[in-house]
């Protein structure tokens, strides 16, 4: 990678992203508008992706964009009332108004043994096919002797083994930075990998404050490559967003009420819904 692009991830990474993040939601009216994001958008982070995966890529990297796709500002999917909302058991600062049907939404435990034990809080959520993964820490602290490039290896071995250890492995992006913050020393690692039939995106975070113990915040998915951009769309991104305040007004046609008391639920039900996005019931 050329250095300025390490140089400008040294950047991004002291803000952590959250604060970035919520400047880019906060622009919605600058996002796609329903009509999809331009295939050929890129990213600065890297060359070789494109599109929605480059988009993606930027929002967990905490890179402020305009053109994020409409499902950033509203719920596409349709809502499984019965595990909606969601909060983490470790930490109220982690959950969500609303969780997709045919997904699992649970707290997520440390597979990798460099976790504090109580200290994680992180969720699951997992397709019912066990094709696609979505994994999200908050934070963790673990000792502070393991490296960003460490935590994130076991990350993604974790969602690896959950789709069956397909190869073989690329990586089209791979990014490694450190930097001595303000409170103590970081690293980021973030890559994008094609593993067989499978895209994994992830990144993560350490920062060290004490010299002996640190916090980690990370993002890991995985999907079927070729599905990878659909899922990004419609389950990935709206996750992502609802952590940060976007995405909180589900559309009527998946919000699991009768809006028009015509004896018919939600999409694909209502006939009169086009989609799960549809924000109108009733015509």
């Amino acid at each position: 990678m050329p250095p300025q692009k390490i140089d400008l991830m040294k950047n991004l990474y002291l803000r952590i992203g959250v604060a970035a993040l919520g400047v880019g939601l906060a622009a919605g009216a600058c996002g796609d508008s329903g009509l999809g994001p331009n295939p050929q958008a890129t990213t600065d982070l890297c060359d070789e992706i494109f599109g929605l995966e480059a988009i993606y890529f930027d929002l967990v990297n905490g890179v402020p964009r305009g053109d994020l796709p409409s499902t950033a500002f509203t719920i596409p999917f349709n809502i499984d009332i019965n595990q909606s909302p969601y909060s983490n058991n470790t930490s109220l600062l982690l959950g969500f108004t609303s969780v997709p049907q045919g997904w699992t939404v649970s707290d997520a435990v440390d597979f990798s043994g460099f976790a504090i034990p109580g200290t994680v809080a992180a969720t699951d959520l997992v397709r019912a096919d066990n094709r696609a993964v979505w994994r999200y820490t908050l934070s963790a602290q673990v000792s502070g002797g393991f490296t960003s490039q460490a935590i994130l290896e076991s990350e993604i071995n974790a969602v690896l083994g959950a789709v069956g250890n397909p190869g073989p492995i690329t990586a089209p992006c791979s990014i490694n930075a450190q930097t001595q913050g303000i409170l103590g020393p970081e690293s980021v690692a973030a890559r994008v990998l094609r593993a067989g039939d499978f895209t994994i995106v992830a990144r993560t975070h350490v920062l060290v404050v004490s010299g002996v113990t640190a916090t980690h915040h990370s993002f890991v998915s995985v999907a079927p490559t070729t599905e990878h951009e659909r899922v990004i769309n419609d389950i990935f991104v709206p996750m992502i967003t609802q952590l940060y305040g976007g995405g909180t007004d589900p559309a009527q046609c998946s919000d699991g009420i009768d809006n028009d008391n015509d004896g018919a639920t939600d999409y694909p039900s209502d006939n009169q819904c086009s989609s799960p996005g549809d924000d109108n019931e009733s015509s």
